[in-house]
């Protein structure tokens, strides 16, 4: 927020050190911009939360204004049943803030996350910020799991798969060329799950260790030829 701010001034700054005095109560040009370029948004398992996004002009007018808010939609990862966001935000009389409320439910939101890219329309003598990216992620209720992998001299042989106690596949990764380590965290709630860690070319991979909590549950050498599993339990 305070690098927007600064834009501000400094735009206000440098059109008003470029005008001739006469002109001095003209110079403020109509800007306006998102509170930031990127925005942490993290949403509850299995529920949604709500943030409101601030926005910011150089003008104060003495009327109410309102900005039309494009979502760039080729530029977002975001399941579109996943959110909720206006079609304008309003500044208020007197003032150069205003605010709108964007809502995400955990909706097919990746491991990695998700982005959602919101812009402002263009219209005419109007200048507008960069777009902000919402970086949308999952709050882990618990203690996160992590697994570390340290790749031998031929990560691009190694792959592994997490299992839950069902046998369902929850999450796979590899081959890793020209990478030496590999860290993943996964939220994951009590219970048993399974680790694979495979080679393809079968002569085994780099070590490896799942952690719970600042707990070792499951510590391998990588001397397991095409694959090895091991089950493992969390209690948090």
């Amino acid at each position: 927020m305070k690098k927007t701010i600064f834009l501000l001034l400094s735009i206000s700054l440098l059109v008003f050190n470029g005008c001739d005095s006469d002109d001095q109560d003209q110079t403020t040009i109509n800007y306006v911009s998102f509170e930031s370029t990127s925005y942490d948004f993290g949403v509850d398992l299995l529920s949604s939360n709500s943030n409101d996004i601030k926005v910011y002009t150089t003008l104060i007018s003495n009327a109410e204004r309102v900005f039309n808010i494009n979502i760039e939609t080729d530029m977002s990862t975001a399941d579109p049943a996943s959110y909720t966001v206006p079609t304008s935000v309003s500044i208020p009389a007197n003032t150069n803030e205003g605010s709108f409320a964007v809502n995400i439910s955990d909706l097919n939101i990746g491991p990695d996350g998700e982005t959602l890219v919101l812009s402002f329309t263009n219209e005419d003598d109007l200048f507008i910020g960069d777009p902000i990216v919402l970086n949308i992620k999952q709050i882990c209720p618990y203690p996160e799991t992590q697994l570390d992998i340290t790749f031998d001299d031929f990560p691009e042989e190694q792959f592994w798969e997490l299992y839950d106690s069902n046998d369902v596949l929850l999450f796979e990764g590899g081959p890793y060329p020209d990478e030496t380590e590999f860290s993943r965290t996964f939220c994951l709630e009590n219970g048993t799950y399974k680790i694979l860690m495979g080679d393809i070319f079968g002569d085994g991979g780099g070590p490896y260790t799942i952690t719970n909590n600042g707990n070792v549950l499951v510590t391998g050498d990588g001397d397991h030829g095409f694959s090895e599993e091991v089950t493992f339990q969390i209690n948090n």
